[in-house]
This record gives structure tokens, sequence and C-alpha cells, in this order.
């Protein structure tokens, strides 16, 4: 059973949406954090290479970790759902570059600051 830490932005409507949404199989088991609220985990992420700004950043079993789409389609694997646009290996990475970008102008036209990690 892997045990999964979501790292994601909770002030932009599409990461909070996903967030909410993500139903993995009983194979693993999935804790959602606010990046906003965990910057010292996120600080040693980025040490080892890993921006929240460029996307979501998943920890898995507290050794593995993953970030945009790769952790995506990692996420994908183990999901409920039969069918995602997501699912797919060489368009998710197009639609997840396509999402950071709506999500850099979301957060603007809302006024939120799009950095996490300043």
């Amino acid at each position: 059973m892997h045990s999964i830490k979501l790292y994601y932005d909770k002030d932009c409507p599409f990461c909070s949406n996903y967030a909410n949404y993500l139903k993995l199989k009983n194979s693993c088991s999935l804790v959602v954090l606010n990046a906003r609220e965990h910057k010292m985990q996120i600080d040693k992420f980025y040490k080892d290479g890993f921006d929240i700004n460029d996307g979501f950043i998943i920890l898995i079993d507290e050794k593995r970790v993953m970030q945009g789409s790769q952790a995506l389609l990692f996420l994908e694997k183990y999901s409920k759902r039969k069918i995602s646009i997501f699912k797919n290996e060489k368009l998710t990475p197009y639609i997840y570059n396509i999402i950071k970008v709506l999500r850099k102008l979301l957060l603007f036209l809302l006024r939120k600051d799009a950095n996490i990690r300043s």
C-alpha cells in the first residue's frame, strides 16, 4: 500500500478542485496538504530540485518525490476514475503545462500571489 502526500496550492481553484476530486483506490492512502501551510517541507523539496511554483508535488512512501505531469500520471494510475484525460502519457504533459499557465493567470485575476515559495 502506497502512502502518498500531495502538496498543492489551495489558493488555486484548479489545484484545489483536483485535490478534492481525487479518489484513490484502496491500495493507497492519500494525505492532501496545502503547500502554503507546509513551507518547511516545501523548502526541503526545493533543495532537492523541486519547485512548488512549477506544479504540485507528491511524496510517495516518504522517500520518492514526483512533480507536475509525472506526479499527475502516477496519481491517475491509482485513481478510481475509469476515464480521465490525464491517463494519456503523451497528452498529459501538454495539458499540465496549459493548466500551469492558466493557474498563474487565474491567481493574477483573483489578486493572489502565484508564488508559494518566494
